[in-house]
């Protein structure tokens, strides 16, 4: 994708807002996505300057924050766009690109992923492997301390499976009231056809 200079963003911004251009004569002036200038012109709008300027640093994002746009959005009837700009992110591709890596990989597709090349040690030669070094044997404490941590992060997965069924049921019974709706035909309206 061709990355455009704040001064484009905002020349083609104000020429929408105050200019009152259309968007479809932009795209044809400019030679630039009509959606790609809505998403600039919301930027904008809620955002001001900073909204069209790029990011020169790459912000992380918990694995919590993510989680809670994916349901945020599974849930209630806003797009991406809106979301984003609710949750204050210029870039509402990445909730679509969250929510497909959830969908596709669990929570570990929400994990931070590790770039480049991995660190090695200059000594990693002389070193032994991993397997032949000697592992001590815990105490009685830290055994009981992992074993109990253990158990909390067992109900902790269990209520959060029980929480996606929840919320995927719930999403797939406001899809098909939406399609009842659009049909025009609800329960009290079959029921008085009889």
């Amino acid at each position: 994708m061709a990355k455009y200079s704040y001064e484009l963003k905002r020349k083609i911004v104000e020429e929408y807002l105050f200019r009152k251009t259309s968007y479809s004569v932009l795209e044809d002036k400019y030679q630039i996505d009509e959606s790609l200038i809505r998403r600039w012109v919301n930027n904008y709008k809620h955002f001001g300057d900073e909204g069209l300027m790029r990011s020169r640093n790459k912000r992380s994002y918990s694995v919590e924050f993510k989680l809670e746009a994916i349901t945020r959005y599974e849930t209630s009837e806003c797009s991406y766009q809106q979301l984003a700009l609710e949750l204050g992110l210029t870039n509402p591709s990445m909730i679509a690109k969250w929510h497909s890596q959830y969908r596709k990989e669990g929570m570990e597709g929400l994990q931070s992923q590790k770039r480049g090349r991995p660190v090695t040690k200059k000594d990693a030669c002389n070193q032994p492997p991993k397997s032949a070094t000697k592992k001590e044997p815990l105490d009685a404490t830290s055994r009981e301390a992992l074993e109990n941590r253990i158990k909390e992060l067992e109900a902790e997965n269990r209520k959060l499976t029980i929480q996606k069924i929840y919320l995927e049921e719930l999403r797939s019974l406001v899809r098909e009231e939406k399609m009842r709706k659009r049909r025009g035909s609800s329960p009290n309206s079959e029921n008085n056809s009889n």
